[in-house]
């Protein structure tokens, strides 16, 4: 009889012994780790590179213009360093994030051109010079973006503004006879960016973007002399630019509205 008592007992101990092994796995597995959450208010700051295109033309000259062989259009192409700041605010819903983002960059985007022309018996006989210098610009921007854990792809649109400042030489065979300059201090156009993002920690994210700027078409007043005579006369100017930044944010808090 102790016999039979012992041998229940101790099969009665090796199968709950096999039970607690075979719970053993499911106890020990680690929880799943947070996903990261991009909502909030982050302000940074962007370096890179710019370039842009500026097309001018006098279309002012009307006759005279056509009978000098005045060239329809001068075109500039500037580029040159950027660095700037930038603050934005994010909401995550799921995958989804949507927000905004502003930025203001400083560089010297500045380029001149020289034409020579003139009617057909003295084709080089003027020369016109003009300088473009973009000082900075800023753009203001709705964000949608599609969050892969701590990688965020996004894109960008929304309005622009930039100042550019305009210098105009024209000389006839080598002699001045008219210098000018001119300003566009708050020029408004349209951007349209796309970028990508990565949250390096819980507060600081490193980014990579790329955002074209169109300011279309504006006519500008030079205000110049020509032989010791006030003048002023007006070019159109076709402006856009290119920006590639790469900036890094520090995630100050959650949103607060």
């Amino acid at each position: 009889m102790l016999k039979k008592i012992f041998l229940a007992g101790s099969a009665i101990v090796a199968i709950s012994g096999m039970a607690q092994a075979a719970d053993m796995p499911l106890k020990a597995a680690a929880a799943p780790v947070g996903l990261y959450d991009w909502s909030g208010i982050y302000l940074g700051g962007v370096v890179g590179g710019a370039w842009g295109t500026d097309d001018l033309s006098a279309p002012g000259l009307g006759v005279v213009g056509t009978l000098l062989n005045v060239p329809v259009v001068q075109t500039n192409n500037s580029s040159g360093f950027i660095g700037g700041v930038e603050v934005g605010s994010r909401y995550q819903f799921g995958k989804l994030v949507v927000g905004w983002e502003g930025d203001v960059t400083w560089g010297q985007l500045n380029n001149t051109t020289t034409n020579s022309f003139g009617p057909f018996f003295a084709p080089g006989a003027f020369t016109n010079s003009v300088s473009t210098n973009v000082n900075w610009t800023g753009t203001g921007a709705a964000t949608v973006g599609i969050a892969h854990n701590n990688l965020l792809l996004y894109g960008k649109a929304g309005a622009a503004v930039e100042s550019v400042k305009y210098t105009d030489n024209l000389s006839v065979a080598g002699f001045p006879v008219f210098s000018g300059t001119g300003s566009d201090s708050n020029r408004v156009g349209w951007t349209v960016g796309t970028g990508i993002e990565w949250a390096l920690w819980n507060n600081w994210s490193v980014k990579a973007e790329y955002d074209y700027i169109d300011f279309g078409n504006r006519n500008v007043a030079i205000n110049g002399s020509a032989l010791g005579l006030g003048i002023s006369q007006g070019i159109q100017d076709n402006s856009h630019v290119n920006q590639f930044k790469a900036g890094l944010n520090w995630h100050i808090m959650p949103n607060i509205w």
